[in-house]
């Protein structure tokens, strides 16, 4: 068995936010917290690859438009 030591927050949300959110989490089948955590965690990681972006481009240059098509092309829509 793994225990998981967690921190407990108090947050705050507008009404429509914390609803929204509360279904979100409901309709995924986690807790609020849970649901919450993973959005941090996913905005985290947002954050991380727009600093290594910057750091790059800082270093190499700005990415071309052309490079941006063809990285934009293998993604899915």
């Amino acid at each position: 068995m793994t225990i998981v030591t967690v921190e407990k927050l108090s947050l705050s949300f507008e009404p429509a936010l914390a609803e929204r959110a509360r279904q979100a989490a409901e309709s995924t089948g986690q807790t609020l917290s849970a649901f919450v955590a993973g959005a941090v965690e996913y905005r985290l990681r947002l954050e991380e690859g727009r600093r290594l972006l910057a750091e790059w481009e800082a270093e190499q240059g700005p990415i071309s438009e052309r490079e941006l098509l063809k990285v934009r092309s293998k993604w899915p829509a």
